[in-house]
């Protein structure tokens, strides 16, 4: 891949940006047309929204989502998440190399039915390794379009640690200022690119809380800057109650919802 021709290219192409717009009380309290449809109802994921997942290592975080990942794909429900439609999906994938990756899969027993309707909506990238500075937007940007030449729904970037870039100053993410380079200039122009109306799931690892802290706030959980919290426009939390005990729970915040 020409990195250099690539990101010339992209420099050359600036990303048209709606003019500001406002609205008076009395046209939004009129405006009765249809909701957008969720890409993944109920709220989890809307139209060019960010989904951020989050688990502590090793509580099952990746086995989940990609079980979460084949019937959306094959436009499934999966637990209380459902589809309109099976859903173009690609998964950005830092962590699994490619032979452990298809052992998971093989291993997740997916149904005839449910392989045949997902089989071509959702790509994945064995532990792909790049940083997504502007030279791993470029290639993202390329790679996507050749699975999914007519856009597609859904970019999952799993995890955050692995790619992470904060712009020129180099902070990690723990800076906000840095977490905002990289959801806006990074995240943000990377799905821009190739489909304005596509959301995003990032994944996340959380941090150790005490049980009266996780009970009162468990989004505090997420690792990095607090700025990531306040960008998202949903949330979930992927966690084990009892560390005796096999049972997973789920716990979800909604802005849209």
């Amino acid at each position: 891949v020409d990195v250099a021709a690539f990101i010339a290219n992209a420099d050359r192409q600036t990303i048209s940006t709606p003019p500001a717009r406002a609205f008076s009380l009395g046209h939004m309290l009129n405006d009765h047309s249809p909701m957008p449809e969720d890409i993944i109802a109920p709220r989890i994921l809307t139209i060019a929204g960010l989904l951020v997942f989050g688990g502590a290592p090793k509580v099952g975080k990746s086995d989940f989502l990609l079980s979460w990942l084949a019937y959306m794909a094959a436009g499934e429900p999966f637990l209380a998440f459902a589809p309109p439609r099976p859903l173009r999906i690609f998964y950005l994938q830092a962590e699994i190399q490619y032979h452990y990756l298809r052992e998971r899969l093989q291993q997740m027993d997916l149904s005839d039915d449910i392989v045949a309707r997902a089989h071509a909506n959702l790509v994945i990238t064995p532990q792909i390794k790049l940083i997504l500075n502007e030279a791993g937007v470029a290639i993202v940007t390329e790679l996507i379009p050749r699975h999914f030449p007519d856009g597609l729904d859904i970019i999952v970037i799993d995890p955050i640690r692995n790619v992470f870039d904060g712009g020129e100053d180099g902070g990690g993410e723990n800076d906000n200022a840095a977490m905002l380079v990289f959801l806006k200039d990074r995240v943000e122009r990377l799905r821009d690119a190739i489909d304005p109306d596509a959301g995003v799931i990032l994944v996340h690892h959380t941090r150790k809380l005490s049980k009266k802290q996780f009970e009162e706030d468990s989004f505090q959980a997420l690792s990095g800057a607090s700025a990531l919290r306040g960008y998202y426009t949903a949330g979930m939390i992927l966690f084990r109650p009892d560390e005796t005990m096999p049972e997973r729970k789920i716990i979800t915040e909604l802005r849209n919802g």
